[in-house]
């Protein structure tokens, strides 16, 4: 075994970010950018016909200046281009010296034309190529008659003229692509040729980055024939038709998108609102037949952020079996559906799950995400983005508390994770703050954990996978139910922090003394007041634990013993050359709730997120 002190120095690189799919071999090309390039984006405003179009567009605007981009982006349905409506499309061709018109199909209501879109928006024709940058951005038009399979409403077909322009202008490009559209290339509302584009496309997936497009009003992505297609939400409303006609969204929803050549990277920068008045489920929309999943009809646009070089990791208690408890629903919305959106806006593409119970299976599905568990009803699942492999059991081991599975990236490094529960008994973690028990009374009755994480440590098949470190890297999260003693220290004694106790934790010892980096105080390492990284609880001061029923809400002022998060037990501890920590942070609130509180965070424990930079990546 190699010098597992030298393991330590696992480097600390800088802010967190979020993730994405399956990395399309395309990405590549992203080296051959000179800089970074951001573009904002905006879809399906619906000007003269949703109802605050114009203040939803003056706040794409205001944020598109802060977020200094290097060109905009409308993807189709922006407004109606006529004399009423200019307005519209001079305040948007006035924001920035580079901006890219989609036509969308709504251009062509009252009887208007594309000559009324070259007019209104100062473009020469309905499909065309720009270059921003050092990448290409080809436009289409969606609009199309001549469909031999057409069923009425809305045109929406690429004509043979123009797949002829496309494939000449993919033929000859040297430059990575970007396409957009309004109408779908794939999925959900996709142009009536939609296999036959996407067989043109597919055979140039090597030059092709991303397509973009609007016209669904929801979020989602796919790949098909290794091409990444992004559906942008709608800056409005979602359509449901009857009475409603629209639900619209509380916030106008925009993002920007950023192409990275350091880690070949993409990433859509999410944007969340709520419904504003009633929502599609409390409308009945999707008890009609055909209707698109709840997962992607939903006001807001998701994070993605996917590199062949980096990977995000979080390690979750999800309070199971109360996690489904259905006294915890909010506007309709159960405990495990924030759970999912919590774990899908944080990006992370592999997670560690602890107290799954039921779960995994519907978990995984939401997310699309690989997994495993032992059992249905188990506590421990390990949910990834990715393949999972060499996912034995650990003979002698007790899967409640130990499960290992190994993780393949897509540009082929492999990442052995191992998610754990350490006993919750022995000394209490509320103890802490009994100020009757001594430091090393404390220290001593918190053993019992470090006895329990033993049996994995001397483990034949752990031992392997640690003499295998530097080639396949490891990482061991989850709760461990005790602190660690690089948060208890004569440092944060001075400074009146975390008790102002001293404690020698044998756990964490234990696993320092292995190499093991705690990612979050690598990140983190001058503890202070806003880095002390607490995990539990989350629950506040109005719930209140009762035995046998979970933390319950209470009318008077709780024990205080519970109150607020006051300590750090959930880990990511991570081993091997070839992984370097980017950053981490602990997750404490529902992307839709901005103040935390219990239930709105579904959880008595945070959640903690690292991000990896990984080196070598199998290459």
């Amino acid at each position: 075994m190699k010098n597992p002190n030298r393991r330590t120095a696992i480097k600390t690189l800088g802010a967190l970010g979020a993730s994405l799919a399956a990395v399309p071999e395309s990405w590549a090309s992203l080296a051959k950018l000179d800089a970074p390039l951001k573009l904002g984006v905006i879809s399906d405003l619906h000007g003269g016909l949703a109802a605050d179009a114009s203040d939803r567009l003056d706040a794409f605007l205001q944020a598109m200046d802060n977020e200094k981009c290097d060109a905009l982006l409308q993807l189709g349905d922006f407004a109606y281009p006529n004399a009423k409506h200019q307005s519209y499309a001079d305040k948007l061709n006035a924001a920035h010296t580079q901006i890219l018109h989609v036509i969308g199909n709504h251009e062509f209501d009252y009887g208007l034309k594309r000559e009324d879109c070259y007019q209104a928006w100062g473009i020469e024709n309905s499909y065309y190529r720009r270059d921003v940058g050092d990448i290409r951005i080809l436009v289409l038009d969606g609009n199309d008659t001549g469909s031999p399979t057409h069923g009425g409403g809305y045109p929406a077909y690429i004509g043979e003229t123009q797949r002829q322009w496309l494939e000449a202008e993919l033929e000859q490009t040297t430059r990575p692509v970007l396409i957009l559209s309004h109408q779908p290339l794939a999925g959900g509302s996709a142009v009536d040729n939609a296999s036959e584009v996407q067989e043109l496309l597919g055979r140039f997936r090597a030059k092709i980055l991303l397509c973009l497009n609007g016209h669904s009003h929801i979020d989602s992505l796919l790949v098909e024939q290794g091409v990444a297609y992004l559906h942008i939400n709608s800056a409005s409303y979602f359509w449901v038709g009857g009475k409603t006609r629209m639900a619209y969204y509380a916030d106008p929803l925009f993002t920007t998108v950023t192409l990275d050549p350091e880690t070949a990277s993409i990433s859509v920068a999410s944007k969340s609102s709520r419904w504003k008045a009633e929502s599609p489920k409390q409308l009945g929309y999707f008890d009609r037949k055909g209707r698109p999943p709840e997962a992607v009809v939903t006001p807001q646009i998701r994070p993605h952020h996917v590199s062949r070089s980096e990977l995000n990791v979080m390690t979750w208690n999800i309070w199971g079996r109360l996690n489904q408890d259905p006294r915890y629903s909010i506007d309709g919305e159960t405990s495990r559906q924030r759970t999912i959106e919590i774990v899908r806006q944080s990006g992370a593409d592999v997670v560690a799950m602890i107290e799954t119970y039921g779960s995994a299976a519907d978990i995984a599905a939401e997310l699309g995400f690989h997994h495993h568990t032992t059992a249905q009803d188990a506590n421990l699942c390990i949910f990834s983005r990715y393949p999972l492999t060499n996912v034995e059991l650990l003979d002698g081991l007790n899967p409640f508390s130990f499960i290992a599975a190994t993780v393949n990236m897509p540009g082929g490094q492999q990442v052995r994770v191992y998610d754990i529960w350490l006993t919750s008994g022995g000394r209490h973690i509320v103890e802490i703050k009994d100020e009757s028990v001594s430091d090393e009374e404390f220290a001593r009755g918190d053993d019992k954990r470090d006895e329990h994480l033993q049996l994995l440590l001397e483990h034949t098949v752990f031992q392997r996978d640690l003499q295998a470190a530097d080639e396949v890297p490891l990482i061991v999260a989850g709760d461990f139910n005790c602190v660690s003693h690089l948060d208890y220290t004569e440092e944060t004694r001075t400074a009146g922090l975390n008790y102002s106790r001293v404690l020698p934790i044998k756990a964490s010892v234990s696993m320092q003394s292995l190499g093991f980096i705690d990612t979050y105080r690598a990140a983190h390492p001058k503890i202070a007041a806003d880095s002390l990284g607490h995990t539990w609880t989350t629950v506040g001061k109005d719930y209140v634990f009762e035995s046998g029923q979970g933390f319950v809400p209470v009318t008077e002022h709780p024990r205080p013993e519970y109150q607020d998060p006051y300590t750090r037990i959930d880990y990511i501890y991570a081993l091997g050359e070839a992984l370097n920590v980017v950053g981490s942070q602990v997750l404490t609130h529902h992307p839709a709730y901005p103040q935390r509180r219990f239930p709105a965070f579904p959880s008595d424990h945070a959640a903690v997120l690292t991000r990896f930079r990984i080196d070598g990546n199998g290459e």
